[in-house]
């Protein structure tokens, strides 16, 4: 559409960043089953934070001095350079209309001028249907490389089916053990959590997505850690322990200190030699229990996870997890992709 003034917004600038962040909140609250987006505490430090990792450039949508929508690229420095991540969001009130279609033009602009040829985004649909940015990828020639479902487990009435899951872990552990921890992985651990993060993009289901492996260091892991803090998240983390005393696998969720209202799950794997004692449920467990502990007024877990990777399905059923909606990863090829 004619009239569509798009602005890159200056993280210095609160009022901008202010309406970027709200754009995100009023989208979310209509297209979503459940409450998504981080409150502006933990939203705009996150979008402050400075990476060594990443480089991203914001855009707000304004007609007739209205901000209507917002956009986002992302870098990546360090491998997966050849891709940029993109987002898209358009308040409801103001959609097919050209307002998507400018940004997304814009945006994939910048992605190729950092000779980036594969862009990739995330959406999200109805268990059984299709969503306004569902249809919004495919019509601008992002088709599915990558599904899954998003779960939630409500806490209020979760937390019961836990015990008898807990015998079950117990008597399948046979000399393996689950730890855990906040916020900074213990110095032992270091070196083995790295190498788990190392491998976790090859390790996972991921579809056709065009994904290399991220190369963690200690380095980058503490500058993770730093983050975290700065953002006013908790990060609870448990691992699996093999008889030698070297970590097996991990789990993660994150949580905001100060509105918990959502707690959500980063990553889980149990290496393939280390599969068959319980540790994907056992570390479940207890990232879960301490949640509760430490955050008893958090009411809702969020998971996604790929439908084609029963194990973790399984996991997931058995802790009370139900699905909600579909985590849909979009991709598309520039035309000079090789």
């Amino acid at each position: 559409m004619s009239g569509v003034e798009l602005r890159e917004v200056d993280l210095a600038d609160d009022v901008a960043l202010r309406a970027w962040w709200e754009v995100g909140a009023a989208v979310t609250a209509h297209d979503r089953p459940y409450d998504a987006w981080p409150s502006w505490d933990v939203g705009s430090a996150s979008m402050r934070a400075v990476r060594s990792d990443l480089a991203r450039s914001r855009l707000l949508a304004v007609v007739d001095g209205e901000v209507v929508g917002h956009g986002l690229v992302v870098w990546w420095r360090l491998e997966n350079r050849h891709l940029a991540e993109i987002e898209v969001r358009v308040r409801p009130g103001h959609r097919r209309r050209g307002v998507g279609r400018a940004l997304l033009a814009e945006l994939e602009r910048r992605a190729a001028a950092e000779g980036r040829t594969t862009y990739v985004g995330t959406t999200h649909a109805p268990v059984d249907g299709e969503s306004p940015g569902s249809l919004f990828a495919a019509a601008h020639g992002y088709p599915v490389a990558s599904a899954e479902e998003s779960k939630l487990l409500d806490l209020a009435v979760a937390p019961d089916r836990w015990p008898p899951l807990a015998v079950d872990v117990a008597a399948h552990l046979d000399g393996y053990r689950v730890a855990a921890f906040e916020d900074r992985v213990p110095p032992e651990w270091v070196d083995d959590f790295c190498g788990l993060l190392s491998r976790f993009m090859s390790m996972v289901p991921s579809g056709d997505l065009d994904l290399e492996d991220a190369a963690w260091t200690p380095e980058r892991l503490h500058e993770h850690e730093e983050r975290m803090a700065a953002s006013a998240r908790a990060w609870l983390v448990a691992v699996g322990v093999a008889p030698d005393g070297r970590l097996a696998g991990f789990h993660e969720l994150g949580v905001g200190r100060a509105d918990p209202r959502l707690a959500t799950v980063g990553g889980t794997l149990v290496l393939p030699e280390h599969r068959g004692h319980r540790l994907g449920l056992g570390m479940k467990l207890a990232t879960h229990r301490r949640l509760q502990e430490l955050f008893p007024a958090c009411p809702v877990v969020v998971t996604t996870n790929a439908g084609v990777n029963a194990p973790m399905n399984a996991v997931n059923e058995a802790l009370g997890y139900r699905v909600v909606e579909r985590c849909l990863d979009v991709q598309r090829r520039s035309a000079t992709a090789s």
